[in-house]
Protein backbone atom coordinates (compact mmCIF):
# COMPACT_ATOMS: atom_id res chain seq x y z
CA UNK A 1 0.00 0.00 0.00
CA UNK A 2 1.38 3.38 -1.03
CA UNK A 3 -0.12 6.65 0.22
CA UNK A 4 -0.31 9.18 -2.64
CA UNK A 5 2.46 11.75 -2.42
CA UNK A 6 -0.11 14.56 -2.24
CA UNK A 7 -1.26 13.16 1.14
CA UNK A 8 2.16 12.87 2.76
CA UNK A 9 1.97 14.61 6.13
CA UNK A 10 -1.83 14.63 6.14
CA UNK A 11 -2.57 10.92 6.29
CA UNK A 12 -5.74 11.47 8.31
CA UNK A 13 -7.21 13.39 5.36
CA UNK A 14 -6.46 10.44 3.07
CA UNK A 15 -8.53 8.13 5.27
CA UNK A 16 -11.29 10.73 5.57
CA UNK A 17 -11.50 11.13 1.79
CA UNK A 18 -11.51 7.35 1.30
CA UNK A 19 -14.45 7.05 3.69
CA UNK A 20 -16.29 9.95 2.05
CA UNK A 21 -15.89 8.36 -1.36
CA UNK A 22 -16.84 4.86 -0.21
CA UNK A 23 -19.94 5.94 1.65
CA UNK A 24 -21.16 8.51 -0.88
CA UNK A 25 -21.02 5.92 -3.63
CA UNK A 26 -23.26 3.59 -1.62
CA UNK A 27 -25.59 6.41 -0.62
CA UNK A 28 -26.01 7.97 -4.05
CA UNK A 29 -26.57 4.63 -5.77
CA UNK A 30 -29.36 3.79 -3.31
CA UNK A 31 -31.01 7.20 -3.02
CA UNK A 32 -30.60 7.96 -6.72
CA UNK A 33 -32.94 5.16 -7.74
CA UNK A 34 -36.00 6.97 -6.39
CA UNK A 35 -35.04 10.66 -6.02
CA UNK A 36 -35.34 13.24 -8.81
CA UNK A 37 -32.63 15.58 -7.48
CA UNK A 38 -29.64 14.95 -5.21
CA UNK A 39 -27.84 17.93 -3.70
CA UNK A 40 -24.32 17.62 -2.30
CA UNK A 41 -23.24 20.50 -0.04
CA UNK A 42 -19.62 20.91 1.10
CA UNK A 43 -19.89 23.50 3.86
CA UNK A 44 -16.14 24.10 4.32
CA UNK A 45 -14.80 23.31 0.88
CA UNK A 46 -11.37 24.94 0.83
CA UNK A 47 -9.39 23.79 -1.14
CA UNK A 48 -7.18 22.97 1.83
CA UNK A 49 -3.42 22.50 1.45
CA UNK A 50 -3.73 20.91 -1.98
CA UNK A 51 -0.41 19.69 -3.39
CA UNK A 52 -1.40 20.12 -7.05
CA UNK A 53 -3.18 22.54 -9.36
CA UNK A 54 -5.72 19.83 -10.27
CA UNK A 55 -6.91 19.66 -6.63
CA UNK A 56 -7.11 15.87 -6.88
CA UNK A 57 -6.41 15.52 -3.14
CA UNK A 58 -9.39 17.67 -2.10
CA UNK A 59 -12.97 16.79 -1.23
CA UNK A 60 -14.03 19.05 -4.11
CA UNK A 61 -12.57 16.91 -6.87
CA UNK A 62 -13.23 13.63 -5.06
CA UNK A 63 -16.92 14.44 -4.68
CA UNK A 64 -17.39 15.70 -8.24
CA UNK A 65 -15.66 12.71 -9.79
CA UNK A 66 -17.74 10.35 -7.69
CA UNK A 67 -20.96 12.20 -8.49
CA UNK A 68 -20.18 11.89 -12.19
CA UNK A 69 -19.58 8.14 -11.87
CA UNK A 70 -22.84 7.63 -9.95
CA UNK A 71 -24.83 9.83 -12.33
CA UNK A 72 -23.73 7.78 -15.35
CA UNK A 73 -24.60 4.51 -13.63
CA UNK A 74 -27.95 5.79 -12.35
CA UNK A 75 -29.14 7.15 -15.70
CA UNK A 76 -29.91 3.57 -16.74
CA UNK A 77 -32.16 3.14 -13.70
CA UNK A 78 -33.49 6.68 -13.31
CA UNK A 79 -33.18 8.72 -16.54
CA UNK A 80 -34.49 11.86 -14.78
CA UNK A 81 -31.86 11.92 -12.04
CA UNK A 82 -30.14 15.27 -11.48
CA UNK A 83 -27.08 16.03 -9.36
CA UNK A 84 -26.22 19.44 -7.97
CA UNK A 85 -23.14 20.36 -5.93
CA UNK A 86 -22.59 23.42 -3.77
CA UNK A 87 -19.23 24.45 -2.29
CA UNK A 88 -18.86 27.10 0.42
CA UNK A 89 -15.59 28.83 1.29
CA UNK A 90 -14.90 31.92 3.38
CA UNK A 91 -11.29 32.90 2.58
CA UNK A 92 -10.94 35.01 -0.61
CA UNK A 93 -7.79 33.30 -1.90
CA UNK A 94 -9.19 29.82 -1.46
CA UNK A 95 -12.55 30.84 -2.89
CA UNK A 96 -10.83 32.25 -5.98
CA UNK A 97 -9.09 28.91 -6.54
CA UNK A 98 -12.34 27.03 -5.95
CA UNK A 99 -14.32 29.26 -8.31
CA UNK A 100 -11.70 29.01 -11.03
CA UNK A 101 -11.66 25.23 -10.80
CA UNK A 102 -15.44 24.94 -11.06
CA UNK A 103 -15.55 27.42 -13.95
CA UNK A 104 -12.95 25.53 -15.98
CA UNK A 105 -14.05 21.97 -15.15
CA UNK A 106 -15.59 20.29 -18.22
CA UNK A 107 -19.38 20.05 -18.14
CA UNK A 108 -20.24 16.50 -17.10
CA UNK A 109 -23.93 17.02 -16.37
CA UNK A 110 -23.60 18.06 -12.72
CA UNK A 111 -24.74 21.57 -11.80
CA UNK A 112 -22.10 23.23 -9.61
CA UNK A 113 -22.13 26.46 -7.66
CA UNK A 114 -19.86 28.21 -5.14
CA UNK A 115 -20.70 30.63 -2.35
CA UNK A 116 -18.17 32.84 -0.60
CA UNK A 117 -18.73 33.63 3.05
CA UNK A 118 -19.02 32.19 6.52
CA UNK A 119 -21.02 29.00 6.75
CA UNK A 120 -23.09 30.13 9.72
CA UNK A 121 -24.00 33.39 7.95
CA UNK A 122 -25.09 31.68 4.71
CA UNK A 123 -27.69 29.35 6.18
CA UNK A 124 -30.69 30.71 4.29
CA UNK A 125 -28.83 30.98 0.99
CA UNK A 126 -27.71 27.38 1.29
CA UNK A 127 -31.20 26.14 2.13
CA UNK A 128 -32.70 28.16 -0.72
CA UNK A 129 -30.19 26.65 -3.15
CA UNK A 130 -31.14 23.13 -1.98
CA UNK A 131 -34.85 23.74 -2.37
CA UNK A 132 -37.48 21.88 -0.39
CA UNK A 133 -38.02 18.68 -2.38
CA UNK A 134 -34.53 17.44 -3.19
CA UNK A 135 -32.44 15.01 -1.18
CA UNK A 136 -29.48 16.85 0.37
CA UNK A 137 -26.24 15.53 1.82
CA UNK A 138 -24.29 18.03 3.97
CA UNK A 139 -20.57 17.46 4.44
CA UNK A 140 -19.49 19.60 7.40
CA UNK A 141 -15.72 19.41 7.67
CA UNK A 142 -14.33 22.54 9.39
CA UNK A 143 -10.79 23.08 10.61
CA UNK A 144 -12.15 24.00 14.05
CA UNK A 145 -15.47 23.92 15.86
CA UNK A 146 -16.48 27.57 16.32
CA UNK A 147 -19.63 28.48 14.32
CA UNK A 148 -19.46 25.07 12.70
CA UNK A 149 -20.66 22.12 14.78
CA UNK A 150 -22.71 23.89 17.47
CA UNK A 151 -26.40 23.13 17.60
CA UNK A 152 -27.35 26.77 16.96
CA UNK A 153 -25.32 26.72 13.74
CA UNK A 154 -26.67 23.41 12.48
CA UNK A 155 -30.24 23.91 13.70
CA UNK A 156 -31.77 25.22 10.41
CA UNK A 157 -30.19 22.36 8.45
CA UNK A 158 -31.24 19.71 10.95
CA UNK A 159 -34.83 20.88 10.59
CA UNK A 160 -34.74 20.26 6.84
CA UNK A 161 -36.41 17.02 5.85
CA UNK A 162 -34.88 14.56 3.40
CA UNK A 163 -31.33 15.42 4.50
CA UNK A 164 -28.31 13.54 5.78
CA UNK A 165 -25.11 14.77 7.40
CA UNK A 166 -21.48 13.80 7.79
CA UNK A 167 -19.93 16.01 10.48
CA UNK A 168 -16.30 16.29 11.52
CA UNK A 169 -16.46 16.39 15.32
CA UNK A 170 -13.10 17.90 16.24
CA UNK A 171 -12.58 15.87 19.39
CA UNK A 172 -8.93 16.71 20.00
CA UNK A 173 -9.64 20.46 19.95
CA UNK A 174 -12.80 20.17 22.04
CA UNK A 175 -11.26 17.88 24.63
CA UNK A 176 -8.50 20.39 25.31
CA UNK A 177 -10.89 23.35 25.30
CA UNK A 178 -13.58 21.85 27.53
CA UNK A 179 -11.93 22.62 30.91
CA UNK A 180 -11.27 26.28 30.07
CA UNK A 181 -13.82 28.57 31.83
CA UNK A 182 -14.00 31.11 28.98
CA UNK A 183 -15.44 28.45 26.65
CA UNK A 184 -18.22 27.13 28.89
CA UNK A 185 -21.01 28.77 26.90
CA UNK A 186 -19.62 27.32 23.68
CA UNK A 187 -19.48 23.85 25.22
CA UNK A 188 -23.14 24.09 26.22
CA UNK A 189 -24.07 25.03 22.64
CA UNK A 190 -22.22 21.96 21.37
CA UNK A 191 -23.23 19.34 23.94
CA UNK A 192 -26.58 20.67 25.12
CA UNK A 193 -25.23 20.82 28.67
CA UNK A 194 -21.91 21.66 30.26
CA UNK A 195 -20.25 18.23 30.37
CA UNK A 196 -18.85 16.99 33.67
CA UNK A 197 -15.93 14.65 33.03
CA UNK A 198 -13.89 14.86 36.22
CA UNK A 199 -12.71 11.45 37.39
CA UNK A 200 -13.20 9.80 34.01
CA UNK A 201 -10.40 7.90 32.32
CA UNK A 202 -9.64 9.08 28.75
CA UNK A 203 -11.73 6.37 27.07
CA UNK A 204 -14.75 7.08 29.29
CA UNK A 205 -14.39 10.81 28.68
CA UNK A 206 -14.26 10.36 24.92
CA UNK A 207 -17.28 8.04 24.85
CA UNK A 208 -19.22 10.40 27.10
CA UNK A 209 -18.58 13.48 24.96
CA UNK A 210 -19.30 11.87 21.60
CA UNK A 211 -22.51 10.35 22.99
CA UNK A 212 -23.65 13.72 24.33
CA UNK A 213 -23.02 15.35 20.97
CA UNK A 214 -24.81 12.67 18.96
CA UNK A 215 -27.84 12.78 21.26
CA UNK A 216 -27.89 16.57 21.07
CA UNK A 217 -28.07 16.44 17.26
CA UNK A 218 -30.97 14.01 17.28
CA UNK A 219 -33.05 16.19 19.59
CA UNK A 220 -33.55 18.75 16.82
CA UNK A 221 -34.63 16.44 13.99
CA UNK A 222 -38.39 16.93 13.45
CA UNK A 223 -40.66 13.98 13.95
CA UNK A 224 -41.67 12.16 10.82
CA UNK A 225 -41.07 8.99 8.90
CA UNK A 226 -38.07 7.22 10.36
CA UNK A 227 -36.34 8.06 13.62
CA UNK A 228 -33.05 9.99 13.59
CA UNK A 229 -30.00 7.82 14.16
CA UNK A 230 -26.27 8.41 14.28
CA UNK A 231 -23.09 6.43 13.79
CA UNK A 232 -19.47 7.47 13.84
CA UNK A 233 -15.95 6.38 13.03
CA UNK A 234 -12.77 7.41 14.85
CA UNK A 235 -9.96 9.04 12.91
CA UNK A 236 -6.76 8.75 14.90
CA UNK A 237 -3.65 10.87 14.80
CA UNK A 238 -1.25 9.42 12.21
CA UNK A 239 1.68 8.95 14.59
CA UNK A 240 -0.01 8.99 18.00
CA UNK A 241 -2.46 6.54 19.58
CA UNK A 242 -5.04 9.24 20.19
CA UNK A 243 -8.30 10.25 18.53
CA UNK A 244 -7.99 13.32 16.33
CA UNK A 245 -11.65 13.58 15.39
CA UNK A 246 -14.83 11.58 14.86
CA UNK A 247 -16.79 11.53 11.62
CA UNK A 248 -20.41 11.58 12.78
CA UNK A 249 -23.12 10.42 10.39
CA UNK A 250 -26.75 11.44 10.92
CA UNK A 251 -29.71 9.95 9.05
CA UNK A 252 -33.33 8.88 9.35
CA UNK A 253 -32.82 5.63 7.48
CA UNK A 254 -31.62 2.47 9.29
CA UNK A 255 -30.14 1.20 6.02
CA UNK A 256 -27.91 4.27 6.00
CA UNK A 257 -26.47 3.37 9.42
CA UNK A 258 -25.71 -0.16 8.24
CA UNK A 259 -24.10 1.03 5.00
CA UNK A 260 -22.00 3.62 6.82
CA UNK A 261 -20.70 1.12 9.35
CA UNK A 262 -19.96 -1.45 6.65
CA UNK A 263 -17.98 1.14 4.71
CA UNK A 264 -16.17 2.18 7.89
CA UNK A 265 -15.33 -1.41 8.74
CA UNK A 266 -13.79 -2.09 5.34
CA UNK A 267 -11.56 0.97 5.74
CA UNK A 268 -10.47 0.22 9.32
CA UNK A 269 -7.59 -1.91 8.05
CA UNK A 270 -6.65 0.89 5.65
CA UNK A 271 -6.44 3.36 8.53
CA UNK A 272 -4.20 0.94 10.44
CA UNK A 273 -1.84 0.67 7.47
CA UNK A 274 -1.80 4.44 6.94
CA UNK A 275 -0.85 5.01 10.57
CA UNK A 276 1.75 2.24 10.55
CA UNK A 277 3.47 3.82 7.55
CA UNK A 278 3.31 7.30 9.12
CA UNK A 279 4.90 6.00 12.33
CA UNK A 280 7.60 4.24 10.32
CA UNK A 281 8.36 7.42 8.37
CA UNK A 282 8.66 9.30 11.68
CA UNK A 283 11.06 6.69 13.07
CA UNK A 284 13.20 6.80 9.92
CA UNK A 285 13.24 10.60 10.03
CA UNK A 286 14.55 10.57 13.60
CA UNK A 287 17.08 7.75 13.23
CA UNK A 288 18.12 8.48 9.63
CA UNK A 289 18.17 4.71 9.12
CA UNK A 290 15.91 2.89 6.69
CA UNK A 291 14.03 -0.19 7.91
CA UNK A 292 14.28 -3.46 6.02
CA UNK A 293 10.57 -4.26 5.92
CA UNK A 294 7.50 -2.10 5.36
CA UNK A 295 5.49 -1.50 8.51
CA UNK A 296 2.28 -2.71 6.88
CA UNK A 297 3.59 -6.27 6.69
CA UNK A 298 2.79 -6.60 10.39
CA UNK A 299 -0.68 -5.01 10.22
CA UNK A 300 -3.63 -7.37 10.60
CA UNK A 301 -7.39 -7.11 10.83
CA UNK A 302 -7.27 -8.02 14.52
CA UNK A 303 -8.73 -5.34 16.77
CA UNK A 304 -7.02 -5.02 20.11
CA UNK A 305 -9.95 -3.05 21.56
CA UNK A 306 -12.56 -5.67 20.62
CA UNK A 307 -13.60 -8.31 23.15
CA UNK A 308 -15.96 -10.69 21.36
CA UNK A 309 -17.24 -11.97 24.70
CA UNK A 310 -18.84 -8.55 25.24
CA UNK A 311 -20.66 -8.83 21.92
CA UNK A 312 -21.84 -12.34 22.79
CA UNK A 313 -23.18 -11.13 26.14
CA UNK A 314 -24.94 -8.25 24.36
CA UNK A 315 -26.64 -10.74 22.03
CA UNK A 316 -27.81 -12.86 24.97
CA UNK A 317 -29.34 -9.79 26.62
CA UNK A 318 -31.23 -8.92 23.43
CA UNK A 319 -32.60 -12.41 22.81
CA UNK A 320 -35.16 -14.42 24.74
CA UNK A 321 -36.76 -17.85 24.52
CA UNK A 322 -39.55 -16.16 22.53
CA UNK A 323 -38.51 -15.83 18.85
CA UNK A 324 -37.90 -12.29 17.67
CA UNK A 325 -37.35 -10.85 14.20
CA UNK A 326 -34.07 -9.08 13.56
CA UNK A 327 -34.02 -6.89 10.45
CA UNK A 328 -32.19 -3.81 9.22
CA UNK A 329 -33.80 -1.56 11.85
CA UNK A 330 -32.71 -3.86 14.68
CA UNK A 331 -29.17 -4.06 13.26
CA UNK A 332 -29.02 -0.26 12.94
CA UNK A 333 -30.11 0.09 16.57
CA UNK A 334 -27.38 -2.32 17.65
CA UNK A 335 -24.71 -0.53 15.65
CA UNK A 336 -25.79 2.88 16.93
CA UNK A 337 -25.88 1.76 20.54
CA UNK A 338 -22.52 -0.01 20.63
CA UNK A 339 -20.32 1.41 17.86
CA UNK A 340 -19.32 -2.14 16.93
CA UNK A 341 -19.13 -3.30 13.31
CA UNK A 342 -21.63 -5.63 11.55
CA UNK A 343 -19.07 -8.44 11.38
CA UNK A 344 -18.65 -8.30 15.17
CA UNK A 345 -22.31 -9.23 15.59
CA UNK A 346 -22.09 -11.93 12.93
CA UNK A 347 -19.02 -13.54 14.52
CA UNK A 348 -20.50 -13.40 18.01
CA UNK A 349 -23.83 -14.93 16.96
CA UNK A 350 -21.98 -17.64 15.04
CA UNK A 351 -19.98 -18.60 18.13
CA UNK A 352 -23.10 -18.61 20.31
CA UNK A 353 -24.87 -20.83 17.76
CA UNK A 354 -21.98 -23.32 17.83
CA UNK A 355 -22.15 -23.30 21.62
CA UNK A 356 -25.86 -24.15 21.40
CA UNK A 357 -26.94 -20.96 23.17
CA UNK A 358 -28.85 -19.31 20.28
CA UNK A 359 -30.56 -20.36 17.06
CA UNK A 360 -31.54 -18.74 13.79
CA UNK A 361 -34.93 -20.29 13.13
CA UNK A 362 -34.83 -19.20 9.48
CA UNK A 363 -31.43 -20.76 8.84
CA UNK A 364 -31.47 -24.43 7.89
CA UNK A 365 -27.83 -24.61 8.93
CA UNK A 366 -25.32 -22.23 10.48
CA UNK A 367 -23.82 -20.16 7.68
CA UNK A 368 -20.06 -19.59 7.73
CA UNK A 369 -20.59 -15.92 6.75
CA UNK A 370 -23.57 -13.69 7.47
CA UNK A 371 -24.95 -16.03 10.08
CA UNK A 372 -27.93 -13.69 10.33
CA UNK A 373 -29.46 -12.26 7.16
CA UNK A 374 -30.85 -8.99 8.48
CA UNK A 375 -32.25 -8.12 5.04
CA UNK A 376 -34.76 -10.97 5.45
CA UNK A 377 -35.90 -10.20 9.01
CA UNK A 378 -34.88 -13.59 10.31
CA UNK A 379 -36.27 -15.06 13.52
CA UNK A 380 -33.70 -15.47 16.27
CA UNK A 381 -34.12 -17.16 19.63
CA UNK A 382 -32.12 -17.79 22.79
CA UNK A 383 -31.96 -21.48 23.66
CA UNK A 384 -33.26 -22.25 27.11
CA UNK A 385 -30.49 -23.80 29.23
Amino acid sequence: MIIPESYQGKEQSYFKHLLLKAYLQRLFMIVGQHQRTICYVDCFAGPWNSQGDELEDTSIVISLNLINECRKALLRLNPRIQFRALYIEEKPRRFKKLHEYLATRPDDGTETHALQGRFHELQQEILAWCGSDSFAFFFIDPTGWKNAVELRTLHPFLLRRNSEFLINFMYDFLSRTLPQPEFQDDMEHIFGILPVTQGMIPEERENHLITLYRNNLKQVIPRGKGKPQTAYVKVRKPTRDRTLYHLVYLTRHPKGIVEFMEASEKLELVQKKIRALAKQDERIGKSQQFELFSAIEHVTNDRADMDLSEVKEYWLQLLSIEPKKFGIQELADMLECTGWFPSDFQKAFGELAKEGKVRNLDGKRTRPVNVVNFEKNEMLVRVQP
